[in-house]
């Protein structure tokens, strides 16, 4: 039996590769959340995107602030809580700079997209 794709939230497309979901990924170093392209691995530290990314494709993926892996575990994909916690994303909801939706992570079947059929609605979780 194929395992489930991991869910992820997530917040628009990447402009680097321009294909890519924009996840929230919860750092397993320091806790803090970046925002992580699921297909080119371009990292944000905030809602800033129109900046360049502070990291991108390396082998391992450094956390910015930490430089704790982001791809290995206890590294994962943020929880509707965590990215509610997090201060600078719930601003960017708020301000309606991001929709916060939930799918299929690409990892480790990368020929998945999110899909908007998969949005989590704010009450449920």
């Amino acid at each position: 039996m194929a395992a489930e794709p991991e869910k992820m939230y997530y917040v628009g497309e990447c402009r680097v590769c321009t294909t890519g979901p924009l996840g929230l990924r919860r750092c397993g170093g320091c806790g803090r959340v970046v925002l992580l392209c699921d297909e080119c691995d371009s990292v944000w530290t905030d809602a800033d995107t129109d900046q360049p990314p502070c990291r991108a494709a390396e082998d391992d993926l450094p956390c910015p602030h930490c430089d704790a892996s982001l791809i290995e575990r206890p590294s994962r994909w943020a929880t509707r809580d965590e990215a509610d916690g997090c201060d600078w994303v719930s601003r960017a909801v708020e301000e309606q700079r991001f929709t916060l939706r939930q799918g299929a992570a690409f990892s480790p079947r990368r020929n998945e997209l999110p899909t908007d059929g998969d949005d989590e609605s704010p009450d449920d979780g």
